[in-house]
Protein backbone atom coordinates (compact mmCIF):
# COMPACT_ATOMS: atom_id res chain seq x y z
CA UNK A 1 0.00 0.00 0.00
CA UNK A 2 2.93 2.75 0.68
CA UNK A 3 4.79 1.78 -2.60
CA UNK A 4 3.86 4.75 -4.48
CA UNK A 5 5.82 6.63 -1.46
CA UNK A 6 8.77 4.46 -1.13
CA UNK A 7 9.42 3.81 -4.46
CA UNK A 8 7.20 6.63 -6.69
CA UNK A 9 9.33 5.54 -10.05
CA UNK A 10 7.54 3.01 -12.57
CA UNK A 11 9.94 1.23 -14.23
CA UNK A 12 7.64 -1.58 -15.78
CA UNK A 13 3.99 -1.95 -15.25
CA UNK A 14 1.90 -4.91 -17.49
CA UNK A 15 -1.30 -6.31 -17.20
CA UNK A 16 -2.92 -9.26 -19.55
CA UNK A 17 -3.30 -13.13 -19.45
CA UNK A 18 -1.30 -15.65 -20.01
CA UNK A 19 -1.36 -19.39 -20.96
CA UNK A 20 2.28 -20.73 -20.96
CA UNK A 21 5.12 -18.73 -19.79
CA UNK A 22 6.57 -14.96 -20.60
CA UNK A 23 9.78 -13.01 -19.87
CA UNK A 24 9.54 -9.64 -18.60
CA UNK A 25 13.49 -7.49 -19.35
CA UNK A 26 14.26 -3.75 -18.16
CA UNK A 27 17.42 -1.85 -17.26
CA UNK A 28 18.48 -0.72 -13.72
CA UNK A 29 20.54 1.77 -13.71
CA UNK A 30 23.12 3.59 -11.71
CA UNK A 31 20.56 6.17 -10.33
CA UNK A 32 17.97 3.11 -8.31
CA UNK A 33 18.28 3.21 -4.95
CA UNK A 34 16.12 0.59 -4.03
CA UNK A 35 13.46 -1.70 -6.13
CA UNK A 36 10.32 -3.42 -5.60
CA UNK A 37 9.24 -6.00 -7.94
CA UNK A 38 5.20 -7.18 -7.23
CA UNK A 39 3.81 -9.97 -9.55
CA UNK A 40 0.73 -11.63 -9.99
CA UNK A 41 -0.69 -14.90 -11.89
CA UNK A 42 -4.11 -15.90 -11.29
CA UNK A 43 -3.26 -20.04 -11.90
CA UNK A 44 0.75 -19.61 -10.87
CA UNK A 45 2.98 -21.80 -11.74
CA UNK A 46 6.05 -19.51 -10.56
CA UNK A 47 7.68 -16.14 -10.50
CA UNK A 48 11.21 -16.05 -10.68
CA UNK A 49 13.57 -12.86 -10.69
CA UNK A 50 16.76 -12.72 -11.87
CA UNK A 51 20.01 -10.59 -11.70
CA UNK A 52 21.96 -9.18 -14.35
CA UNK A 53 24.43 -12.37 -14.18
CA UNK A 54 21.33 -14.69 -14.37
CA UNK A 55 21.51 -16.01 -10.58
CA UNK A 56 17.82 -15.72 -9.45
CA UNK A 57 16.86 -13.51 -6.23
CA UNK A 58 15.57 -15.57 -3.24
CA UNK A 59 14.42 -14.98 0.09
CA UNK A 60 17.84 -15.04 1.17
CA UNK A 61 19.34 -12.28 -1.21
CA UNK A 62 16.11 -9.77 -1.39
CA UNK A 63 15.76 -7.19 1.55
CA UNK A 64 11.97 -8.15 1.40
CA UNK A 65 10.50 -11.19 0.12
CA UNK A 66 7.23 -12.33 0.19
CA UNK A 67 6.17 -15.35 -1.62
CA UNK A 68 2.13 -15.70 -2.12
CA UNK A 69 -0.43 -18.24 -3.53
CA UNK A 70 -0.79 -16.25 -6.62
CA UNK A 71 2.59 -13.79 -6.57
CA UNK A 72 5.31 -12.53 -5.38
CA UNK A 73 6.60 -9.40 -3.87
CA UNK A 74 10.62 -8.45 -3.67
CA UNK A 75 12.41 -5.45 -2.67
CA UNK A 76 16.23 -5.36 -3.53
CA UNK A 77 18.15 -2.20 -2.30
CA UNK A 78 21.37 -0.99 -3.89
CA UNK A 79 20.32 -3.29 -7.05
CA UNK A 80 23.30 -3.77 -9.74
CA UNK A 81 22.72 -1.77 -12.75
CA UNK A 82 21.79 -3.79 -15.95
CA UNK A 83 19.30 -5.85 -17.70
CA UNK A 84 17.25 -7.52 -14.97
CA UNK A 85 14.27 -10.30 -15.90
CA UNK A 86 11.13 -11.33 -14.68
CA UNK A 87 9.88 -14.84 -15.21
CA UNK A 88 5.90 -15.69 -15.27
CA UNK A 89 5.04 -19.07 -15.68
CA UNK A 90 1.10 -20.33 -15.42
CA UNK A 91 -2.57 -19.68 -16.58
CA UNK A 92 -5.17 -16.37 -16.33
CA UNK A 93 -4.36 -12.93 -15.54
CA UNK A 94 -1.09 -11.83 -14.74
CA UNK A 95 -0.31 -8.03 -13.37
CA UNK A 96 3.46 -7.26 -13.35
CA UNK A 97 5.01 -3.74 -11.43
CA UNK A 98 8.44 -2.58 -11.03
CA UNK A 99 8.77 0.74 -8.71
CA UNK A 100 12.16 2.72 -7.93
CA UNK A 101 13.66 4.85 -5.61
CA UNK A 102 15.39 7.12 -7.62
CA UNK A 103 16.09 10.34 -8.69
CA UNK A 104 15.00 10.28 -11.95
CA UNK A 105 11.53 10.11 -12.59
CA UNK A 106 9.34 10.42 -15.47
CA UNK A 107 6.91 12.96 -13.26
CA UNK A 108 3.75 13.92 -16.01
CA UNK A 109 3.06 13.13 -19.98
CA UNK A 110 0.69 15.16 -21.94
CA UNK A 111 -0.99 14.95 -25.23
CA UNK A 112 -0.79 18.22 -28.09
CA UNK A 113 -1.82 19.30 -31.00
CA UNK A 114 -0.88 22.12 -33.20
CA UNK A 115 -4.04 24.30 -34.44
CA UNK A 116 -3.60 27.48 -36.65
CA UNK A 117 -4.51 31.12 -35.34
CA UNK A 118 -6.77 33.23 -37.20
CA UNK A 119 -3.19 35.35 -38.48
CA UNK A 120 -1.51 32.13 -39.54
CA UNK A 121 0.95 30.99 -36.07
CA UNK A 122 0.83 27.73 -35.31
CA UNK A 123 -0.27 27.12 -31.28
CA UNK A 124 -0.07 24.52 -29.13
CA UNK A 125 -3.59 23.20 -27.76
CA UNK A 126 -3.54 20.44 -25.00
CA UNK A 127 -5.82 16.67 -25.77
CA UNK A 128 -8.10 16.03 -22.95
CA UNK A 129 -7.03 12.63 -24.16
CA UNK A 130 -5.07 11.09 -26.96
CA UNK A 131 -6.68 11.14 -30.30
CA UNK A 132 -6.55 7.22 -32.03
CA UNK A 133 -5.04 6.74 -35.42
CA UNK A 134 -3.71 10.73 -35.61
CA UNK A 135 -0.59 12.20 -35.29
CA UNK A 136 -0.07 14.43 -32.21
CA UNK A 137 2.52 15.36 -30.02
CA UNK A 138 4.13 13.68 -27.07
CA UNK A 139 4.90 15.48 -23.91
CA UNK A 140 7.05 14.08 -21.11
CA UNK A 141 8.74 15.50 -17.91
CA UNK A 142 11.78 13.66 -16.39
CA UNK A 143 13.72 14.62 -13.57
CA UNK A 144 17.23 13.85 -13.67
CA UNK A 145 20.33 13.81 -15.84
CA UNK A 146 19.73 11.70 -18.86
CA UNK A 147 21.05 11.84 -22.19
CA UNK A 148 19.77 9.70 -25.66
CA UNK A 149 16.30 9.89 -24.14
CA UNK A 150 14.23 8.25 -26.30
CA UNK A 151 9.64 8.26 -26.10
CA UNK A 152 7.36 5.35 -27.32
CA UNK A 153 4.48 3.59 -26.52
CA UNK A 154 3.57 0.32 -25.11
CA UNK A 155 -0.02 -1.50 -24.97
CA UNK A 156 -1.35 -3.07 -21.06
CA UNK A 157 0.59 -6.07 -21.43
CA UNK A 158 4.06 -3.92 -21.79
CA UNK A 159 4.47 -4.80 -25.73
CA UNK A 160 6.01 -2.21 -27.81
CA UNK A 161 3.49 -1.14 -30.13
CA UNK A 162 5.88 2.07 -31.86
CA UNK A 163 9.01 2.91 -32.11
CA UNK A 164 11.43 4.52 -30.38
CA UNK A 165 11.44 8.36 -31.19
CA UNK A 166 14.10 10.86 -30.73
CA UNK A 167 12.86 13.19 -28.15
CA UNK A 168 12.84 17.09 -29.00
CA UNK A 169 13.64 19.27 -25.38
CA UNK A 170 11.46 22.18 -25.24
CA UNK A 171 12.70 23.15 -21.81
CA UNK A 172 14.69 21.53 -18.99
CA UNK A 173 13.29 18.41 -18.03
CA UNK A 174 10.60 18.87 -20.76
CA UNK A 175 10.80 16.33 -23.89
CA UNK A 176 8.05 16.19 -26.80
CA UNK A 177 7.90 13.81 -29.93
CA UNK A 178 5.18 13.06 -32.70
CA UNK A 179 3.05 9.81 -32.03
CA UNK A 180 0.57 8.29 -33.82
CA UNK A 181 -1.44 6.08 -31.69
CA UNK A 182 -2.37 2.94 -33.61
CA UNK A 183 -4.32 1.08 -30.46
CA UNK A 184 -6.80 2.37 -27.68
CA UNK A 185 -5.66 1.76 -24.76
CA UNK A 186 -1.44 1.97 -24.19
CA UNK A 187 1.29 3.78 -21.74
CA UNK A 188 4.43 5.83 -22.54
CA UNK A 189 7.64 5.02 -22.00
CA UNK A 190 10.95 6.37 -22.12
CA UNK A 191 14.34 5.03 -22.44
CA UNK A 192 17.77 6.54 -22.74
CA UNK A 193 21.15 6.25 -20.26
CA UNK A 194 21.65 8.34 -17.33
CA UNK A 195 24.77 10.18 -15.81
CA UNK A 196 27.26 7.18 -15.72
CA UNK A 197 25.62 6.33 -18.90
CA UNK A 198 23.98 3.50 -17.98
CA UNK A 199 20.84 2.25 -19.49
CA UNK A 200 17.48 3.51 -17.87
CA UNK A 201 13.73 3.02 -18.82
CA UNK A 202 10.78 4.86 -16.88
CA UNK A 203 7.22 4.04 -18.00
CA UNK A 204 4.05 6.41 -16.94
CA UNK A 205 2.12 3.90 -15.02
CA UNK A 206 -1.75 5.61 -16.60
CA UNK A 207 -3.17 3.26 -19.02
CA UNK A 208 -4.40 5.82 -21.65
CA UNK A 209 -7.52 5.71 -23.71
CA UNK A 210 -7.08 7.08 -27.21
CA UNK A 211 -10.55 8.44 -28.58
CA UNK A 212 -11.52 8.46 -31.74
CA UNK A 213 -12.15 11.45 -33.79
Amino acid sequence: MSASYTHPATVLRALGNLSGSREFEFPVDSRTESLLLLASLQCRNSVQVFRPAGSEMTEANSTLSADLQAGKILRIDNPESGPWRIRLAGTGLFVVSVLAKTDLSLTSVGFFTNSETSNGEERSKRLDTPILGAQQYVEARLSGQIADLKLQLVDAAGARISGAEVQESIAEGRYRTSVTPAVERFRVLATGTDASAWPFQRMYPVLFHAQRK
